[in-house]
């Protein structure tokens, strides 16, 4: 199987979508703030309708790319949080009970009966110990550079720099596990290193302090 028809595998479903981008927006907040009455995440409702926004208009950046596409009409941008490539954990976020932290961007395009899923970029990161700094889910925009490379679809597993085709996921999924799963079971604490992931994260250190 070739890296392009692996892609199609992954991403040819039929996504259950909203048919609005109003209602998409809608049912994460309300995952967002059932997560919150139920203290999964540490910010409180109004935090959450502070950090949730619908924008009807993506940003420059994207819009551009879009425009340049011909899919600027009717598209919309939904942030959970502020875009935080640097990861500062300054930037508003969303906050799990054990500590990982998220955030989230989604771009979509109503058409005329359906609601059309562009791309997509959640990051959880991990509080430190767990072995792994952050995992990243992204849908990039059709004909991004990575597009072109057949993995659109895809998850960083701890690394900006490595790419894995991953299964193509609603917002809602996606939001559900960030929220849900990726983390320990209750009492259960992280394993020690091995040797291995000591001498890697020993040489990390060295190439990051040159």
């Amino acid at each position: 199987m070739s890296l392009a028809k692996l892609q199609v595998y992954v991403t040819d479903r039929q996504l259950d979508l909203p048919h609005r981008a109003k209602d998409l927006f809608r049912t994460l907040r309300a995952e967002l703030i059932e997560a919150s009455n139920a203290k999964a995440i540490q910010e409180s409702p109004q935090d959450v309708f502070r950090r949730l926004q619908l924008l009807a208009e993506p940003p420059a950046q994207l819009l551009d790319h879009l425009r340049a596409n011909n899919l600027h009409e009717h598209a919309f941008c939904i942030l959970g949080g502020e875009k935080n490539q640097a990861r500062d954990h300054g930037a508003h976020h969303f906050q799990r009970s054990d500590d990982a932290w998220f955030d989230f961007s989604i771009v979509v395009r109503e058409r005329s009966e359906h609601l059309d899923l562009l791309a997509y970029d959640f990051e959880l990161r991990f509080p430190p110990g767990l072995g792994v700094p952050f995992l990243r889910f992204d849908l990039n925009l059709p004909h991004h550079a990575n597009d072109e490379r057949d993995i659109r679809c895809h998850l960083h597993p701890g690394s900006d720099d490595i790419l894995v085709p991953a299964p193509l996921m609603t917002p809602s999924e996606l939001l559900t596990l960030f929220l849900e799963g990726a983390q320990l079971p209750a009492g259960r604490a992280p394993r020690a290193f091995t040797a291995f992931e000591a001498a890697w994260f020993e040489q990390m250190y060295v190439l990051t302090r040159r």
